[in-house]
């Protein structure tokens, strides 16, 4: 898988997802399931528009990895370049 070729796939889960390449060529994606706070410091969650299809993207990147290491943030190597996937969730 290309650089070009991940960013097309993830770019097909709209606003599930922000993503973006890094200087270094590497590519960070954040999924959106997580809003904010309201007014009593309550954590606003959001449910993915299709949380199927970010499985299935999620699962080849993983499948296509030439190694993967999992944890809060998972980082996916390929040839030239690392896919860090992580959760907005995480982030709080």
């Amino acid at each position: 898988m290309t650089r070009e070729e991940a960013m097309a796939l993830i770019n097909t889960l709209g606003e599930d997802v922000e993503a973006f390449v890094t200087s270094d060529g590497n590519i960070e994606v954040t999924v959106i399931d997580f809003l904010g706070f309201d007014e009593s410091w309550g954590e606003i969650e959001r449910e993915l528009d299709d949380a199927e299809a970010v499985l299935k993207v999620h699962t080849k990147i993983r499948a296509l990895a030439h190694s993967a290491t999992e944890n809060v943030y998972s980082y996916y190597e390929f040839d030239d370049f690392t896919i860090c996937w992580g959760y907005a969730s995480a982030d709080i």
